[in-house]
């Protein structure tokens, strides 16, 4: 789980580094490397490609833990005030203590409900982008749209938590070099092995964006069932199978049935996300599109 953008914030108001631009992914340099859409794609079709965001993978994952480690403090600061309440209660000291208990986790529960908090918003915020008008469109985590040109965003691969690597855009002031806002794309790797071959979900971005649908329509195997529903548990199942591919052993699937009641609660109670209705009137899908595909085409 890789939480930078949602936990810890992207750097912003900063000058591109030197990382930033060792690591640039040009629109326009054609990369001869095997693509890959990664089970992201919500919708594709001759006008936009819809994808979601990388939080979508593991959402519930954090509501889970600090929905444990609140269940623990809870039950600890419950049996300290039972015992000094009901058999201690002429003692001072206990009294002290229990007040310096409540004091102390206090930041803690606080930590633990905004945290659950960040992960009940919205069920997934997807990026669009539109090949005709050459725009993306991004849901911010506050539920509001950032909206770029597709060549005015300087894109790199940047090297976020432990060994991992995203795929951001970065929106730049018109000096060309500081960094007003990022948004992150949802495929990540791991180490400089797959930080080369991650260039392969990149590379299906910008195919689409400028060879158009024909170029990637074939390699996509499946689309995500959740732009007018909530995911189910049958298709979670079967998202992260596709997902840990040979990975995917009993112990995985163990540690999936004990993190799935935070995703089930996430989601539960998180929104769908909605277009703002010019961003849809800009977004037409043509009847009998030959590109067209979503969850009602997968087999």
């Amino acid at each position: 789980m890789e939480y930078t953008g949602l936990l810890k914030k992207h750097k912003v108001n900063r000058l591109l580094s030197s990382q930033d631009r060792e690591n640039q992914l040009r629109q326009d340099k054609r990369l001869n490397i095997k693509i890959a859409h990664e089970l992201t794609v919500i919708e594709i079709n001759s006008n936009h490609l819809e994808i979601v965001d990388k939080f979508f993978f593991w959402k519930g994952g954090l509501t889970t833990v600090c929905c444990v480690f609140l269940t623990m403090l809870t039950i600890l600061l419950t049996a300290i005030s039972y015992l000094i309440v009901f058999e201690k209660n002429d003692n001072p000291e206990a009294w002290f203590f229990l007040v310096f208990a409540l004091t102390a986790s206090s930041p803690l529960i606080w930590l633990f409900i905004s945290s659950i908090r960040k992960e009940i918003q919205l069920t997934h915020y997807p990026t669009r982008f539109n090949r005709k008008t050459r725009k993306i469109h991004a849901f911010r985590l506050n539920g509001s749209v950032l909206t770029a040109n597709w060549d005015q965003v300087f894109f790199t691969q940047a090297s976020v938590t432990s060994k991992f690597w995203e795929i951001q855009g970065h929106i730049l002031a018109d000096d060309g070099e500081t960094v007003l806002e990022t948004f992150a794309l949802p495929a990540l790797a791991y180490g400089l092995e797959e930080k080369e071959s991650g260039k392969g979900y990149w590379e299906f971005i910008r195919r689409y964006m400028e060879d158009g649908p024909a170029s990637v329509i074939d390699i996509i195997t499946g689309c995500l069932p959740i732009k007018d529903q909530k995911e189910t548990l049958a298709f979670s199942y079967h998202r992260l199978a596709f997902s840990l591919g040979s990975a995917f052993s009993p112990f995985m699937i163990m540690y999936y049935l004990m993190d799935y009641p935070g995703r089930m609660l996430a989601m539960h109670y998180s929104k769908i996300p909605q277009w703002p209705r010019e961003i849809e009137e800009q977004c037409p899908v043509e009847p009998n599109d030959p590109y067209f595909k979503d969850a009602s085409s997968n087999p």
